[in-house]
């Protein structure tokens, strides 16, 4: 994605009119001590030179005429030694303050990208933009945010220091100062073009650099330790990262050659320009018109003006490149959320009615075909509901339609009557539990693992009845600390699980809420038939008197369901319970006597 200088330079505006705010009501106190100490940093040089042509001046008077006072001398060294210690000191107090509001700057929007990213509808994580854009937010919020403000302070400092340099060229002579402003333009358009360049650039290769990454990931990772040894696709995969990684590094090169290059040139006449104004001096100290001081001060005066300069050009190109990535923190926060003004409902405290789906329709962002077409049934309170269909069926986006995390393209879904487009989610969330096949194993506690954010987390024995449930108490009280063991092998003194030891602590998860719906999306892909056949068993009891919806694939579970609904490419083929569809002959019942016969044989 390209914009135009027009834009960019729009959007440059509306960062510092959107930015510049929240920073005072982040570091209110830190921002107005960093102006403070940058006004007088900035003073301090122009102090410094005046000190300097007076200094040079009585010396040269003591030294060679013999004349003047040498307690003058010693009090404008004093002068020039207090003004050294209150560089020093304020650039002390400018570190440790900025270190601190840099802290707080970063901790203040990471917190609102956590919360804008748990907020948002789940439909964005299915969308490859999104990804190139959280990407991008997440590597500018980093630093990006204190850099702007660096940034600015700089640019406002310099700008102070420039304007008093100047001055005491213009009092000598206009040409001195007309020469400095000449020095000042090509160094910063050339900074401030190749600033947006470098920003169209990160903004084009972030969905390759996303792309290094992931595969840099793979190569590291212990989930695909496995696999890439018994399959031997290292180097593979090493040379498809390689290709891409020279291939974005040969861009950026590219594009520091050619701006180091112009920057070269802007130099080259700089030097020229400084050689000009050094020959005049000499022409003007020639005829008598200047003192030793002044000449010393005036060369000092423009080496200082030569280094703000390039100082200046390179901090007002770095601000359109701030600016532009800020952009995209402000413009991630922009996002709409789920939690919009027109879903304001409350879920229904106690379901008295039935949960109906009608005529339910819904496609992917990035699909072009619907995953689910036309689907309707009702659920009654407490009914236990499984739904069966080959891989691809629509059955996992039914049940994420159903919690509420997708919203139907067309056709609704509603409970006791209530539109689930109107219902608050955090309400509604907090009436639903779910397991779903792809849980997240987390490298936390048992405890943690089980309990996550739910008020009873320092509650053993609720904890333990939940785990107990989910046929993990024995595990859990083998475990060296308990529940306070940390699972996983990232992490040291981790205590590692199998896969079907972590599903049963997913499984936990799902009992520790009293959840009126409880959705399961193969609750028991990971378990040994033994140990599915113990939760199945006990299935009716665990869930007695809740609405309970079940995927699953090994249909002798679904002989507990209530009703089976059967999926085949978004759509319901079949409706009813265990008997009624075996008796029907159809793709239930064929489905099932398939699976028979692979376990009787």
């Amino acid at each position: 994605m390209q914009i135009n200088n027009a834009d960019k330079n729009k959007v440059v505006l509306s960062v510092f009119s959107r930015f510049m705010p929240l920073m005072l009501k982040v570091i209110p106190g830190a921002t107005l001590l960093l102006i403070l100490l940058r006004i007088i940093t900035a003073l301090l040089p122009v102090a410094q030179i005046y000190i300097v042509k007076e200094l040079v001046d009585l010396v040269t008077l003591l030294f060679t005429q013999q004349q003047g006072i040498a307690s003058e001398v010693y009090f404008i060294l004093s002068l020039q030694a207090l003004i050294l210690i209150a560089d020093r000191f304020c650039s002390y107090l400018d570190s440790v303050i900025g270190f601190r509001a840099q802290q707080k700057l970063k901790f203040y929007f990471e917190q609102l990208l956590i919360n804008k990213a748990t907020q948002l509808p789940l439909s964005y994580f299915d969308r490859p933009d999104y990804y190139d854009q959280l990407e991008r937010v997440a590597f500018g919020v980093d630093v990006k945010g204190f850099n702007l403000v660096n940034l600015m302070l700089t640019i406002g400092s310099n700008i102070i220091t420039l304007v008093g340099l100047v001055s005491i060229l213009l009092s000598f002579h206009w040409i001195l100062a007309a020469i400095v402003l000449i020095m000042i333009i090509p160094n910063i358009l050339v900074n401030a073009h190749f600033g947006k360049q470098k920003y169209n650039q990160a903004m084009t290769q972030t969905p390759e650099q996303r792309k290094v990454h992931y595969l840099l990931r793979i190569l590291h990772s212990r989930s695909s330790a496995k696999e890439a040894r018994i399959y031997d696709y290292v180097p593979y995969l090493t040379y498809k990262w390689r290709s891409l990684f020279w291939k974005t590094g040969d861009e950026q090169y590219d594009l520091r050659k050619r701006t180091d290059s112009k920057m070269l040139l802007v130099y080259v006449s700089q030097i020229a320009l400084d050689i000009g104004v050094i020959i005049v001096l000499i022409m003007f100290g020639s005829s008598g018109a200047l003192t030793i001081g002044h000449y010393v001060s005036l060369t000092q005066a423009l080496q200082q003006i030569q280094s703000i300069i390039s100082g200046l050009g390179y901090s007002i190109a770095a601000v359109y490149e701030e600016s532009l990535f800020i952009n995209e923190v402000l413009h991630f926060l922009d996002l709409e959320e789920e939690n919009s003004k027109d879903r304001d409902r409350k879920f229904p405290e106690k379901l008295t009615s039935q949960i109906e789906v009608r005529n339910l329709s819904f496609t992917y962002a990035t699909h072009t075909s619907p995953q689910l077409k036309g689907i309707s049934f009702t659920i009654s309170p407490g009914e236990k509901i499984a739904i069966v269909g080959e891989n691809g069926a629509g059955k996992s986006t039914l049940v994420k339609c159903l919690l509420g995390l997708y919203l139907p393209n067309e056709g609704t879904i509603l409970f006791d009557g209530v539109d689930i487009r109107t219902i608050d989610p955090k309400g509604m969330r907090q009436n639903v539990s779910a397991v779903f096949q792809d849980f997240e194993s987390y490298q936390l506690t048992a405890r943690e693992n089980i309990a996550m954010g739910h008020p009873k987390i320092d509650d053993d024995a609720y904890i333990e009845a939940a785990a107990a449930k989910a046929g993990v108490g024995e595990l859990i009280g083998k475990l060296p600390n308990g529940l306070d063991t940390e699972l996983g092998a990232m992490f040291h003194n981790g205590h590692e699980l199998s896969g079907g030891q972590w599903q049963k602590i997913a499984l936990s998860r799902a009992f520790m809420r009293d959840a009126q719906i409880v959705i399961l999306d193969e609750p028991t892909a990971a378990l040994d038939p033994r140990a599915e056949a113990e939760i199945y068993d006990n299935f009716a009891t665990l869930y007695e008197g809740k609405t309970t919806i079940m995927i699953s694939h090994r249909l002798s579970s679904c002989r507990h369901a209530d009703k089976i609904i059967v999926l085949h490419n978004g759509e319901i083929i079949e409706e009813g319970n265990h008997e009624t569809l075996l008796a029907a002959q159809g793709a239930y019942a064929e489905m099932f006597h398939t699976q028979a016969k692979r376990y009787a044989s």
